[in-house]
């Protein structure tokens, strides 16, 4: 059971991961002002979760999670050792053969987070307010078509 625990957290882990790397054309699009914002959101999150983790523990939430449930069901069953390698580089290391250093891994990290702050603050200047989107009598409930199509008054 901790081994499928540890799993699943690894699994979520290389999920959240994903959405956020995939998730940043969002920043840059005009096309879906919700889903950019909520991406946002999500990307901020992820950052501060981040670094704040790195910060007190050496290394991100997940993989300490992960390393202690692997390493209770060690302790439990009779289950191979848990790598105390972070999960980046166990991914990376499986997916092509070759692992970077916990610096390179941090530092990249760093890099992304600074493209992530970036881009956030770019379609947050962007994208209208709720506010201004309310002035200028744009619905903003589900299914509204105000605002999605140009006036026709020529």
């Amino acid at each position: 059971m901790w081994q499928i625990l540890g799993a699943s957290v690894d699994a979520v882990h290389a999920l959240i991961m994903v959405a956020w790397i995939a998730g940043f054309p969002l920043l840059l699009s005009k096309q879906r002002p919700r889903l950019t914002r909520a991406y946002a959101l999500f990307s901020v999150a992820f950052v501060v979760v981040s670094q704040v983790s790195r910060f007190a523990l050496g290394e991100c939430v997940f993989t300490t999670l992960a390393r202690w449930l692997w390493d209770h069901a060690s302790t439990v069953q009779d289950a191979p050792a848990a790598s105390k390698e972070w999960f980046t580089v166990r991914v990376s290391r499986a997916i092509f053969g070759m692992a970077p250093s916990h610096r390179a891994v941090a530092v990249t990290s760093e890099v992304l987070s600074l493209v992530t702050a970036v881009g956030v603050l770019f379609a947050m200047r962007r994208l209208p307010s709720t506010k201004s989107r309310m002035a200028s009598g744009q619905a903003t409930g589900p299914g509204s078509r105000a605002g999605r199509y140009p006036s026709r008054a020529a």
